[in-house]
């Protein structure tokens, strides 16, 4: 791993202090976290799912979800594991 160093606002650095403690992480490591998302989002090239290659023959019987609803419904917590 290489070291950085970033000048941040105060109301950030509260934030993710707040966050950090909430979640007995560092900072560091949801700095790192945000920094890996942001890359996979914002940065590196993928492939929509609407591109992917289909077999022939075969159709859509809906609408695919958008990038949006497959997140929120992988990273979603369950409320289930919570009872």
């Amino acid at each position: 791993m290489r070291t950085i160093s970033v000048a941040v606002s105060d109301s950030d650095y509260e934030a993710f202090r707040q966050a950090a403690r909430g979640q007995d992480r560092s900072i560091a490591a949801l700095i790192r976290e945000a920094m890996s998302l942001y890359r996979t989002e914002r940065i590196e090239q993928r492939t929509p799912l609407t591109d992917l290659p289909v077999l022939v023959g075969l159709r859509l019987v809906g609408e695919l979800p958008t990038r949006e609803e497959i997140y929120d419904e992988a990273f979603a917590e369950d409320d289930r594991d919570h009872s």
